[in-house]
């Protein structure tokens, strides 16, 4: 006979109500009700049930250490027009100048360039002063000398007297680049010499630099064009010039009207007039051109060769063998004679410098009182519109068809 299987009733489990137990979600301890299933109490998940944090509990919150990225204020998006983007390029270009020690080299060789160059033609003058007036006196009469006008007596009171006067007279001559507007002049034309040598070291560094250490692969693949990118560059070299002059040129100035006070000669202003500051302006305007246009010249070969070398050495060379080849040419075709002498020539009067030197002198006509040259100003400018288009143009295309990923 088989057996029955005998069922075993499982005790009733008593769970008094408000029963709760401990659960911990999103690092929060909760009290949760718990309900009778069967046997077994479980947490109800009804959407009845309110889950509590405990009171008494630590607060775990507070102790976790959350990091939240924030924006602060330094960071400025701006708009991302053209205009905008290549105005912030320019700044940030003129900030990388502005940490590098060798900006402050430059600027400081400079000034001290300047205050050089005015002392030494203030030495003339400090001789004058120091030199007695008896030195201005006609020679004396001796044997082998027996000229008109020499002295075969003692200096009389009017013969002193008017070799004071010659003195001042040679004072007043050899000071005359201490005072304005001669100070103008000589400011220039040391700006431009030295100007030239530093606008020809930044340019080839700002551009060439960037290929040197790879740093123009990071800028054209952060959202600025290449476009942009090569604009910021003649920018910040545009305003360099600017500064560089304005500086400069005021330094040299005020150097020339504080040593000329002690020469005791007042500076005459009758020529200040609207007309002479006009051309005033156009003389420095056209000396700032000269040197734009030589560090175009290096920025194209810096772009060229991806190096700061080549920009640097190919802006001094040109410089130099332009004046060298054209002060030979003008020689041979001194010696030569016809159409190929004339050619010869006429070669010159298509250099940088030629035209740059002949626009200066047309100007300093009319605020220096010097002679004109024979150059047009017409001529001039068309010369010297065509190499910026040149070099500014062969920049732009290099740099946008050439691959620079290595």
């Amino acid at each position: 006979m088989s057996t029955a299987p005998q069922v075993t009733s499982q005790p009733k489990v008593s769970m008094p109500p408000g029963t709760t137990m401990t659960v911990e979600q999103d690092h929060e301890l909760y009290h949760v009700p718990l309900v009778l299933l069967g046997n077994n109490p479980i947490a109800t998940r009804t959407k009845a049930v309110v889950m509590k944090p405990l009171i008494n509990l630590p607060d775990r919150k507070a102790q976790r250490t959350t990091f939240t990225a924030t924006r602060t204020k330094a960071v400025v998006m701006g708009q991302q027009s053209f205009l905008r983007v290549l105005l912030r390029l320019i700044y940030a270009e003129l900030y990388k100048l502005q940490c590098r020690t060798m900006s402050k080299v430059l600027s400081i060789t400079g000034i001290l360039v300047m205050i050089t160059a005015f002392s030494l033609i203030s030495l003339g003058a400090v001789f004058v002063i120091h030199t007695s007036a008896r030195v201005f006196l006609p020679p004396q009469c001796t044997r082998s000398f027996q000229g008109q006008g020499c002295l075969n007596h003692s200096p009389t009171q009017a013969e002193l007297t008017q070799a004071e006067h010659v003195k001042q007279e040679t004072l007043h001559s050899v000071s005359a680049p201490l005072r304005f507007p001669n100070s103008l002049g000589v400011a220039v034309q040391v700006t431009r010499t030295v100007g030239l040598i530093f606008i020809i070291i930044l340019a080839g560094t700002i551009v060439g630099g960037e290929y040197g250490i790879g740093t123009v692969r990071l800028m054209l693949t952060r959202g600025p064009t290449r476009t942009q990118f090569l604009l910021s560059k003649i920018g910040t070299i545009l305003i360099c010039i600017v500064l560089m002059f304005l500086v400069m040129v005021l330094i040299g100035i005020l150097i020339g009207a504080s040593l000329n006070l002690m020469t005791g000669i007042a500076t005459n202003f009758n020529f200040l007039t609207a007309a002479w500051t006009l051309h005033a302006l156009l003389y420095i305007l056209v000396a700032m051109l000269g040197l734009f246009l030589y560090a175009m010249i290096a920025f194209f070969l810096a772009i060229l060769g991806r190096a700061t070398t080549a920009g640097i050495a190919g802006g001094l060379a040109w410089s130099f063998f332009e004046s060298v080849i054209g002060g030979a040419l003008s020689l041979i075709s001194s010696l030569t004679k016809g159409s190929v002498g004339d050619f010869l020539k006429a070669v010159p009067d298509y250099f940088i410098g030629n035209n740059i030197a002949a626009l200066l002198q047309n100007q300093s006509k009319y605020i220096l009182g010097q002679p004109s040259s024979t150059l047009s100003d017409l001529h001039a400018l068309l010369v010297l519109g065509g190499y910026f288009a040149l070099f500014i143009g062969l920049a732009l295309w290099v740099n946008t068809r050439r691959d620079v990923t290595n």
